[in-house]
């Protein structure tokens, strides 16, 4: 590998690092184990208070990243990951559950946007910026792969041992720390760290996001998109597959085909131009969305599981049709700040949806909350549609 070119080089690695980071064996069970241990209530808080971690260290770890380098700031964001999950099995009540989040929040902030700048800058240093799209999505595609496969074996590992999803994650992780330290910097425009450069950094990055009226839609149609779809991801859509579908095993392995599908059709169809061109792309969002979350209160049983896979294209289709959009949209100097920055955005949309829940799924139940993101999405994602389908990029 050492006689590769970089772009070569840290395109493998890169890969390789998805395939790792994507084996989260906790996918089906997670909200199963916590229910074992601590109420409704403290679950929703909980994952709040992580996101809340992760928002306040979002910006200085991105800006930290542009002035020291993005593999530095990534290394550290794995290690952390890794020793959160080998402490899991240790964790018994809802303290001991909240040092963890904090833990995976800080994980999460340091690898945020710098992995994806550091790729984007190599081959932009190389000259190869068309690349970087189909290369982007071929990790994202190897990415869902590791999901699919960790999501179907997820509840079979914890029908053997409950910590074991757990275990292996925090080591798959640990091997993906050591697959960091073979990435090869590129050379970025930068300056010198120093705490004054520091803060102008967090400072003038942030304002990256919004420099232009088009670029401002695009961040804020990204942040909308984004914010509510993940926190569905990340916790939403895992309830309501626990609501329709008791068995551990057969809940991951259903989880695991709705992902398969959810790749095979962002790949064969959504990314294909000649099918969806770039303003069919962005039209397709609030489509999916009303369609996923708005029937949410009536669904019940395997007839609601559709539902929750339109929602599931919603997360993916971001990271694949959104990103490379917000990725061309900014400055080299300053792209892991601004990336960082959108992070922060959507874990502030995320932290306000979770704490919404809390009193929402205790009193009314989940599929209430489903069906509360389809509004946030019409009140949101849809009028910000229209402005940036109408607002010329030059602008």
């Amino acid at each position: 590998m050492k006689d590769l070119p970089v772009y070569k080089r840290n395109t493998w690695i890169f890969y390789i690092t998805q395939f790792l980071h994507s084996l989260v064996f906790t996918i089906p069970i997670w909200i199963v184990y916590y229910q074992g241990k601590i109420t409704v209530a403290e679950i929703s808080y909980l994952v709040t208070i992580q996101y809340l971690s992760q928002m306040f260290l979002e910006l200085p770890s991105g800006a930290l990243a542009d002035l020291i380098g993005r593999k530095n700031t990534n290394l550290v964001g794995w290690i952390i990951g890794a020793a959160s999950f080998f402490l899991f099995p240790l964790a018994t009540n809802f303290y001991h559950f909240l040092i963890l989040a904090l833990m995976v929040g800080l994980n999460d902030s340091f690898r945020s946007g710098s992995e994806e700048a550091l790729l984007y800058d190599t081959y932009k240093q190389a000259d190869k910026e068309n690349e970087y799209d189909k290369v982007y999505g071929n990790g994202d595609l190897i990415y869902q792969v590791g999901l699919i496969l960790a999501t179907a074996t997820g509840g079979l590992l914890f029908e053997q041992w409950v910590f074991l999803p757990y275990l292996l994650y925090g080591l798959s992780l640990f091997l993906g720390s050591i697959c960091i330290l073979f990435y090869k910097e590129p050379h970025i425009d930068s300056e010198t760290f120093t705490l004054k450069n520091y803060v102008l950094q967090i400072k003038n990055g942030s304002k990256e996001a919004f420099k232009s009226q088009y670029t401002r839609y695009l961040s804020l149609f990204y942040i909308a998109v984004a914010g509510i779809a993940w926190s569905s991801t990340l916790y939403f859509n895992e309830f309501m597959m626990v609501e329709f579908i008791a068995s551990d095993s057969l809940r991951g392995i259903l989880t695991a085909g709705m992902r398969l599908i959810n790749v095979l059709l962002i790949r064969l169809i959504l990314q294909d131009t000649r099918i969806f061109s770039e303003r069919s792309r962005i039209l397709f969002f609030p489509v999916i969305m009303l369609i996923g979350y708005l029937p949410g209160i009536k669904l019940d049983g395997f007839w609601g599981i559709p539902f929750i896979q339109a929602a599931m294209i919603a997360t993916t289709a971001r990271w694949i049709l959104l990103s490379p959009l917000t990725n061309k949209a900014f400055s080299s100097k300053y792209r892991a700040t601004a990336i960082s920055f959108l992070s922060l955005a959507i874990g502030f949309v995320y932290v306000v949806m979770t704490t919404i829940s809390a009193p929402v799924i205790s009193q009314f139940g989940i599929r209430t909350m489903y069906s509360l993101l389809g509004v946030f999405t019409v009140l949101s994602v849809v009028p910000l549609t229209y402005k940036l389908l109408t607002t010329d990029k030059d602008s």
